[in-house]
């Protein structure tokens, strides 16, 4: 009996053909009929305001009641969606359930969703994909007709037609049941996986029909750099080992649940040897980058993000170098990495480059969260993400496999992520690769992410659309909460800047420079339409004033302008000539004549390129060298204090002028001098708490003239603290508060504390007191 029901696709029809039975793919990198074809991914991003007295769990069931219609869902929720994972971020206070989609109790590939919670508990977005299910709940119940093992004999067939008699499997080999979207219809299949390393290593998905056992789809699910670096580069390392009896091995038993180091002895046969020595001093190049590599790239993700290992959870991770001979390749087989030594010419030895290293593991990461399926477009995100990553934690360039690719012509690379193109890759959405090859395109079309990536952190201007760059740190921050929390494994690239979007509003606010970054970003990549350019001008200057004179020079300060977006500096005219350009309120405009009068003016400018108005203009006239400087600056106002502690105060005024030049300030705590700076802001320490300090200030220039004091302000210190600074090897409770650069941070959990346990780099121990 052909189990098949009809599907009504949302906002898109499936267009995947017919696949023929038995049909056979030569390409390893290939599918059986083209690209996975799953249900529409859909955005929701408005909000929805969950009744009071709900549990979390009834607010997921309320909130997919009430979008049934628009979801295509039909009958009780709770029987077609179930809830697989809810995280909440301790940075941001919000909640992120995942949710996949049941018919009949047999998960639906490909149809997954995640739903977001603001701290108040009311839902945020939504995005993933259903398949509509009206009626099919209670259709004729659906039953295999072959077995799994039948399935799995069926894969492993075909995959010893294409490369020989299959060696051992690398994981345990299992058929999960599941509804399968395709052309219209839901198919009944079961996935399995081939794992293998010899005669060659394979890793390939397999949808095969449990009606009459023929190969809906499949593909390569093989992680690997086909080009990354220039070779191993004689720096000299330091890394954690681990001792065992007179040896030492090459296992880092610090880091999650440890980081491992083996040598393939030139086979293909994986793990190998675990790595051993007999004084530590490592002389393997290719062992010594693998090793002490793995451990950056744990440190990058527990140190900004509080991640542990790939998985979230301490996974171990496990590489081998020297696999095979001359091998052109590394790779992530779901399990660990293989490192081949290259060939001398095309590549050097594969461990030798971080961001390889970085890009294989990263791998590891989506598998483990978003788990972004291997093919087309969410194929290319899989592939971008471990690009975006593993050259973040290098951060050198923004160049892909720049130290072992061509040993021998410097500065060539893989990929650039600057400049797609340069790498037969596209940097536009429209100029997307269609075909089947490399999996649907996923090493050719994940430069259109690197780029939209690049332009986020650096900013520029691609295809008429202006970015302003947001810098590396905070671009990683967003794509990482943007894998980990809203992807899912269907995510195209319409998915991502909806969930980029997301992730950037959480992180930084719905109207900030960071999510207009993101939508620009993406649209310069023909992602989405950019938001509107911005061509408002900033307000004009106001209150231009000579603060200083010498004989060949003028010093001007003003008074900042405004501007929509954020001004970015000021240029200085001397007359109708530009005299300098600062980013600051004050400037000195040097090379002029003695004794002469001169006119300026100043403007404003933005990221846009908007310039103001002029200000005012003020003329001044340089000093003769017969004149005796005798005028003392005026007295400084506005006197006032902006911080204070129970031991100091800090206090801030606005500038004098001269006709000269100020040079400095004394701050006196009623008739004693307190401190003496150059600048308009000083802090007075050594002082008693809960005490009563009463403060002025005096100008003085070069010529030992002093000002007038200034209004005198009048401060109390705060109360001695009883916080006490954090410390390692501390035993803290519950509650307890401590100090730590400055900020006050609340335990959350009881424990002892432990160096790397630093109140801001663990958030699971302490959150931040407000």
């Amino acid at each position: 009996m052909k189990k098949v029901f009809t599907v009504i696709a949302l906002g898109a029809m499936m267009t995947t053909a017919a696949l023929p039975a038995g049909a056979a793919s030569n390409a390893p990198n290939g599918s059986e009929g083209g690209l996975v074809q799953t249900a529409a991914p859909q955005f929701i991003g408005e909000t929805w305001i969950a009744p009071q007295g709900l549990s979390n769990e009834d607010k997921v069931w309320g909130y997919l009641e009430s979008k049934k219609g628009t979801l295509g869902l039909a009958g009780d929720t709770k029987q077609s969606i179930r809830i697989t994972q809810q995280v909440t971020d301790a940075e941001t206070g919000t909640r992120h359930v995942r949710l996949k989609q049941y018919i009949q109790g047999i998960p639906v590939f490909g149809a997954d969703q995640t739903l977001h919670f603001d701290k108040q508990g009311n839902v945020t977005s939504y995005i993933g994909s259903t398949v509509p299910d009206s009626g099919q709940q209670s259709l004729v119940p659906l039953t295999p007709q072959i077995s799994a093992e039948k399935a799995i004999a069926i894969a492993n067939q075909d995959t010893e037609k294409r490369i020989g008699k299959l060696g051992s499997q690398q994981r345990e080999q299992t058929a999960e049941l599941n509804i399968y979207p395709s052309n219209g219809q839901n198919l009944l299949v079961y996935i399995t996986e081939v794992n293998v390393l010899e005669p060659s290593p394979e890793r390939v998905r397999y949808f095969i029909n449990a009606d009459n056992g023929t190969i809906v789809n499949k593909y390569s699910m093989l992680d690997h750099a086909t080009g990354t670096g220039v070779g191993v580069l004689g720096d000299t390392k330091t890394f954690t080992t681990t001792a065992s009896g007179s040896q030492y091995v090459l296992q880092d038993n610090t880091r999650g649940k440890g980081i491992y180091t083996y040598s393939a002895n030139y086979s293909q046969s994986l793990p190998g040897t675990l790595l051993t020595d007999s004084d530590n001093v490592w002389t393997d190049p290719a062992a010594v980058d693998a090793h002490a590599y793995a451990e950056v790239v744990y440190d990058y993700y527990k140190n900004n993000f509080g991640r542990d290992s790939l998985d979230g959870n301490g996974l171990a991770i496990k590489s081998s170098v020297h696999y095979g001979r001359n091998y052109n390749n590394a790779f992530w087989n779901g399990v660990q990495i293989a490192y081949g030594d290259g060939d001398g010419n095309l590549f050097r030895t594969f461990s030798g480059d971080l961001d390889v290293i970085g890009h294989e593991l990263t791998h590891g990461v989506t598998e483990h969260s978003a788990g972004l399926i291997y093919q087309g477009e969410s194929g290319a995100l899989n592939e971008s993400m471990s690009d975006i990553f593993g050259n973040s934690i290098q951060g050198k360039n923004w160049l892909i496999g720049d130290d072992i690719y061509t040993p021998n012509r410097p500065g060539d690379a893989l990929r650039s992520m600057e400049n797609p193109e340069l790498y037969n890759q596209p940097d536009h959405y429209s100029k997307l690769y269609r075909g089947s090859d490399d999996n649907g395109g996923v090493h050719i079309n994940s430069g259109i992410n690197n780029k939209a990536f690049y332009l986020l952190a650096e900013g520029g201007t691609h295809y008429g659309v202006t970015v302003k760059g947001i810098g590396r740190s905070d671009a990683a921050k967003i794509m990482y909460k943007t894998l980990t929390l809203y992807l899912t494994p269907t995510s195209n690239f319409a998915a991502i800047r909806a969930a980029a979007i997301q992730a950037a509003t959480d992180l930084f606010g719905a109207n900030s420079t960071q999510v207009n970054s993101v939508k620009a970003a993406y649209g310069a990549v023909g992602v989405g339409s950019p938001p509107a350019q911005d061509t408002q001008p900033p307000t004009a200057p106001t209150g231009l004033i000579s603060t200083g004179k010498t004989q060949s020079s003028v010093t001007l300060s003003w008074n900042a302008s405004t501007d929509n977006v954020g001004v970015t500096g000021y240029d200085v005219y001397n007359g109708s000539t530009l005299a300098v350009s600062v980013t600051g309120t004050a400037a000195t405009v040097s090379g002029l004549a003695a004794g002469t009068a001169y006119t300026f003016t100043v403007k404003a400018k933005d990221a846009a390129g908007n310039v103001s108005a002029a200000s005012s203009p003020v003329t001044v006239t340089t000093s003769t060298s017969s004149d005796p400087d005798t005028q003392p600056p005026t007295a400084p106002t506005g006197l006032t204090s902006t911080s204070k502690t129970s031991t100091s105060v800090t206090l801030s005024w606005n500038a004098s002028t001269d006709n000269i030049g100020v040079t400095g300030y004394d701050v006196y705590n009623g008739s004693a001098l307190a401190a003496s700076v150059a600048g308009t802001t000083a802090t007075v320490s050594g002082l008693t708490p809960e005490t009563a300090y009463t403060f002025t200030v005096k100008a003085k220039d070069a010529a030992g003239n002093v000002s007038a004091a200034s209004n005198p302000v009048t401060v109390t210190t705060d109360t001695a603290s009883t916080v006490q600074p954090w410390a390692p090897f501390v035993a803290y409770k519950v509650n307890d508060l401590v100090s730590y650069e400055g900020k006050t941070y609340k335990a959350l959990q009881a424990h002892t504390s432990l160096p790397g346990w630093e109140p801001a780099l663990v958030p699971a121990l302490w959150s931040l007191v407000e």
